[in-house]
């Protein structure tokens, strides 16, 4: 296995057979040398000329391995290598794609084992999507005996000739190595287009007659080029054509190109040029040479002409004989690390407010949502308008542009009063989609003429962080994603330019903001931290005699939870606490609530951010109705948002009503969970019906969670938010230094908190080898604490441990 390693890395190193140690030439014979060289070259779709294939097997040989190996594994025709692969081989995109469906056809695979660009790609040459397939495998099996022992036929219903190109001005014309029967039979003005095709730096679409090259085309006597040079700008627009099979992930057999389609779908801006990009995306520039002439080449890309110069000027970059080696995880590996790193263990850092910008670089304003909106865009998409917008932003993980956003909008609020008249989900759905044409509206006029652009979570975290964090310093001045979102948050910080981010940073998404939020506020339920690594005989007494707890995890993930909290009822509580304990540390919070009780029934109300009443009294939203009630403004309120700098934010502070197990008192030996059963029911039951009692007096809100984002559900908090939002100009330039020296302050606070009481798990992640890793970058907790509703203290657990607790580290 080491040995393999060794070769695998002196082939990626372009090292000669001589250039080997003795010992590994004696393990490895020069035969089997030069087939593994052949089939790396292969796989990263190497040009024969520029890599290590030319020492390995004639030129021939390689390409028609190559092309075959391409078409056994459904991948796009390499156009990169089309001046060997059309110009000598004579093998033409749409033969090559007729070859590919007979593939697919004869192993009687489904039409969505094809991944996506291929599949669109054949829709424009041949002509057959998912409908024409089935059809054919239709006519095909009517075939019956004749089908089942001769698959041949399959090829009787493809077709015979290409479609039209939608050929671009600017696309160079390449002329195939004609033989002297197709010289011949060429007439005049096909002859001069080919002559004027074989001169030096050849010609472009513009030059010669359209339809004179679609005829070319279609007899496959040339071939097109899309050049694409470094000071290009590239510009995406809504998808059209977008095919949504599956990508092409297989280790060693997947596609190169395609993670650097998408990772070119989400970060390409107008204002970077194609080499500026690679810089961000951290890639070599002919690989996204190569990436963006494919985009332009489908026409999910469009190329910007700069005004001074011409659709047919300065067009001469080649694509042809690039190496393909688009491995975007090596290049990122090599990157600075993301930021976001915590504090040192001895204490909270200086933060350098004076030194950050309030969205230095960007100009656009970015909504960040999850695959969760969009899939309830697309399952709610009740008008073609908004299955093209909500098509693009899955796939390509962002809608931009002025007047996309504007019809976005619009389809948005067609879509809302199209379902008026149905029920059930479909208003559920309707409920999103109108949540998010406020949300836009709201960014829109707070914004003024900045842009706004829809970003899809899942799709930026396809790149490494730090190029993550360079997409969005580059193209953003501000960042608002919506709440909750997965972790790991944006990678963004606060001490350090780049745009204004109204989401939470790598600490605040994890439990450490609650226990900030409860000690800024010297109140808040019983709470619990158990540290990762121990395992538990026995429940210790604060959590013993309470019917339900709520659970925090530190690393949602590694306990594949969804959401947080996570509601355990008490019966299995003992080993649910050791089964996540060994992945991750905890929070839990015990709780005497009604049998069969959820976390949606539990009683509690939402007060948006930023906060602007100034009265005793607070609007928010019932959590268990959905509606906007007025609650007493709690206790210390004004200081804690004041001290957590929570002034300009966007999000919500969750309250709840203590039941007798989410107090305790101030004498640690004493535990209020530990009431008679009789006297918990009737608090459980006094809980549950205090969804109405926001506008009694009765009990006192004790905060449970702050959200950092804008929520989009409920509706009510959404509306809420929104306008209070829009009120304090969150997106002016004073909102927003305001709002990012408030987060550098609250940043401050959570290293205070996570210096007395977690890990230097940063030092560990870079020991790792774990830098873009953003949750080995949050402090995991190293005491058992205790919150007992005024302050927090470590616990001495031994007697409830089996064996000794320690930090679990991977």
């Amino acid at each position: 296995m080491a040995t393999e390693e060794w070769v695998k890395r002196a082939i990626e190193n372009s090292k000669t057979y001589e250039e080997l140690p003795q010992r590994v030439r004696t393990l490895l014979p020069l035969i089997e040398w030069k087939a593994k060289v052949k089939e790396h070259c292969i796989q990263k779709g190497f040009g024969w000329n520029d890599s290590l294939a030319s020492t390995s097997c004639s030129e021939p040989e390689y390409y028609e391995d190559l092309l075959r190996f391409y078409r056994y594994n459904y991948r796009l025709f390499p156009y990169h290598l089309s001046d060997y692969v059309c110009r000598v081989l004579r093998v033409t995109p749409f033969k090559y794609y007729c070859d590919l469906l007979y593939t697919v056809m004869r192993e009687e695979k489904s039409y969505d084992q094809i991944p996506n660009f291929a599949a669109a790609d054949i829709v424009q040459q041949v002509g057959i999507g998912r409908n024409e397939y089935i059809a054919i495998m239709n006519k095909c099996k009517a075939k019956k005996l004749l089908w089942r022992v001769n698959k041949s036929i399959a090829k009787e219903f493809l077709p015979v000739t290409p479609l039209d190109i939608n050929m671009q001005p600017w696309w160079a014309v390449g002329v195939v190595n004609l033989s002297e029967q197709e010289f011949r039979a060429l007439t005049p003005e096909e002859l001069k287009a080919c002559q004027d095709g074989c001169k030096p730096g050849g010609c472009q679409v513009a030059d010669l007659d359209r339809q004179l090259l679609q005829q070319l085309y279609k007899k496959g006597l040339i071939h097109l080029d899309v050049p694409i040079r470094p000071n290009d700008h590239v510009s995406i627009p809504p998808l059209e054509g977008f095919v949504s099979n599956k990508d092409s992930e297989e280790e060693g057999k997947g596609d190169p190109l395609e993670a650097l389609l998408y990772a070119v779908f989400v970060a390409t801006s107008e204002r970077a040029s194609v080499g500026e990009l690679a810089g961000i995306l951290s890639v070599d520039v002919p690989k996204l040479q190569m990436a963006i002439s494919i985009a332009c080449r489908l026409g999910f890309g469009t190329r910007l002409t700069p005004p001074h110069q011409g659709e047919g000027e300065g067009q001469q970059a080649q694509t042809g004989d690039m190496g393909l080696e688009l491995d975007l995880a090596d290049a990122s590996a090599s990157s600075a690390s993301a930021p976001g790193a915590g504090p040192p263990k001895d204490g909270a850092p200086a933060l350098a407010i004076a030194g950050m910008g309030a969205g230095e670089g960007g100009q656009a304003t970015a909504l960040v949502v999850d695959a969760e909106v969009t899939s309830y865009l697309m399952m709610g998409a009740l008008s073609p308008g908004l299955k093209r917008h909500s098509v693009t932003l899955f796939e390509g993980g962002r809608v931009t542009g002025k007047e996309v956003i504007a019809e976005l909008v619009v389809e948005l609020r067609a879509s809302v009063e199209a379902a008026e008249q149905f029920e059930g989900e479909m208003r559920n759905l309707a409920t999103y989609a109108k949540a998010l044409a406020q949300a836009l509206d709201c960014i829109r006029s707070a914004g003024g003429n900045r842009p706004v652009e829809v970003l899809r979570k899942e799709s930026l975290a396809g790149l490494a962080p730090s190029a993550a964090c360079r997409v969005l310093s580059h193209a953003y001045a501000a960042v608002v994603p919506i709440t909750p979102l997965p972790y790991p948050p944006l990678p963004l910080n606060p001490n350090t330019p780049g745009p204004t981010n109204f989401g939470p940073t790598a600490e605040a998404g994890t439990p450490w903001l609650q226990l900030a939020l409860y000690t800024a506020m010297a109140q808040g339920p019983l709470t619990v931290v158990l540290v990762c690594g121990q395992r538990l005989w026995r429940l210790p007494p604060h959590l013993a005699s309470c019917t339900h707890v709520l659970v925090w995890p530190w690393d949602l993930e590694s306990v594949r939870a969804q959401t947080s909290p996570v509601m355990l009822e008490s019966a299995f509580l003992l080993f649910s606490l050791n089964e996540y304990l060994s992945r991750t540390a905890v929070m839990v919070q015990p709780l005497n609530l009604p049998e069969g009780s959820d976390v949606a029934t539990l009683s509690a109300v939402q007060i948006p951010l930023p906060p602007l009443s100034k009265g005793s009294m607070l609007q928010g939203v019932d959590t268990k109705t959905g509606a906007k009630v007025q609650v007493q403004r709690p206790a210390n309120f004004d200081d804690a948002v004041n001290k957590l700098g929570l002034e300009h934010a966007l999000g919500s502070l969750r309250f709840m009503r203590p039941t007798p197990a989410t107090t305790a008192h101030s004498d640690e030996n004493v535990n209020r969970s530990n009431l008679p059963m009789d006297s918990a029911q009737d608090s459980s039951e006094e809980a549950a019906a205090g969804g109405d009692a926001g506008e009694k007096d009765g009990g006192d809100w004790v905060p449970l969670h702050l959200q950092l984002g804008l929520p989009l559900a409920p509706a009510a908090l959404c509306d809420l938010v929104c306008s209070q939002a829009t009120a304090a100009k969150f997106l002016d330039s004073d909102s927003r230094r305001q709002h990012q020296e408030g987060q550098a302050q609250l940043q401050q606070q959570l290293f205070s908190i996570i210096s007395d009481y977690g890990a230097c798990s940063n030092c560990q992640a870079v020991m790792g080898n774990k830098e873009d890793d953003a949750i080995s970058f949050v402090d995991l907790p190293i005491y058992n604490l205790l919150f007992d509703g005024k302050q927090i203290r470590q616990l001495d657990y031994t007697d409830y441990q089996q064996g000794i607790g320690c930090l679990c580290i991977e």
